[in-house]
């Protein structure tokens, strides 16, 4: 099953910090939380995982896409 990236708005305080450690995959939404933008590349999972270990909340975690598909 592939794994894809998902950020919990209830958790996310705004840190922005997932932005710096992966500005392709993350951005801010109009009320400063953190979204993923888009599923990062294999080029880019070593970001994405810094990122992960970076946010202060924990609100950044790897789920199940459950059909088994490429997330966007």
């Amino acid at each position: 099953m592939r794994k894809q990236l998902w950020v919990d708005p209830r958790l996310c305080e705004g840190h922005a910090l997932c932005l710096e450690s992966a500005p392709e995959v993350f951005d801010l939404s109009d009320d400063d939380v953190a979204e993923c933008v888009r599923q990062p590349t294999d080029e880019l999972w070593e970001q994405a995982t810094a990122a992960i270990d970076a946010c202060p909340r924990g609100a950044i975690s790897l789920i199940d896409d459950p059909k088994g598909q490429p997330v966007p």
